[in-house]
């Protein structure tokens, strides 16, 4: 069963850890990035974790538009909230201008782009966290180093006492798992 489907079901606790696991860094990180101090971001990601166990019952994995994407509207509408909420007026003395330009949607391309690529962050993480027990250490070395670290296959063979077709073939087999790991995350 996906994440998604145990969050609607409200005994689901470790379900509810497991996603405060993975998305309330993504989303610290992301209000981070868009100028909120460290403090203020960890009370917004309460606020988007709240408004998401509030309304997940009603989230329909089937219908249009991604879980991602109604989590990230849910994010940038906070940040946006929580940005403008403490501005007080827009010096024009009119408050129907401060008005009109609220509801100016913002773009929403920096935002989008930093919350998917803090989630596939998160996402890498948490499944290499969950696959490393899964591999001997010579074979999660020959992965990490040469793909993470970005060392070569020939300098890992050589550290590793290996072959590089042995490297090559343990690095191969990490990331068909973490891929298949990955997969699972987003369904």
């Amino acid at each position: 069963m996906s994440l998604i489907a145990r969050l609607q079901h409200p005994t689901e606790d470790a379900a509810w850890d497991e996603f405060n696991g993975i998305y309330r860094p993504l989303i610290v990180r992301v209000a981070r990035m868009r100028g909120l101090q460290y403090a203020d971001a960890e009370d917004l990601s309460q606020d988007v974790l709240t408004a998401v166990r509030k309304s997940i019952e009603r989230f329909d994995p089937h219908a249009a538009g991604s879980f991602r994407g109604w989590l990230r509207t849910i994010t940038r509408n906070l940040v946006i909230n929580h940005l403008t909420r403490f501005k007080g007026p827009v010096g024009s003395g009119d408050s129907k201008v401060l008005e009109m330009l609220q509801q100016i949607p913002a773009c929403d391309e920096p935002t989008a782009t930093l919350f998917d690529m803090e989630l596939r962050r998160v996402r890498f993480r948490a499944a290499a966290e969950e696959l490393k027990t899964e591999f001997k250490d010579p074979i999660w070395l020959s992965f990490w180093l040469t793909t993470v670290e970005g060392h070569s296959i020939a300098d890992v063979a050589q550290q590793l006492d290996k072959s590089p077709g042995s490297v090559r073939t343990a690095r191969c087999r990490v990331l068909a798992r973490l891929r298949d790991k990955v997969r699972q995350f987003e369904e």
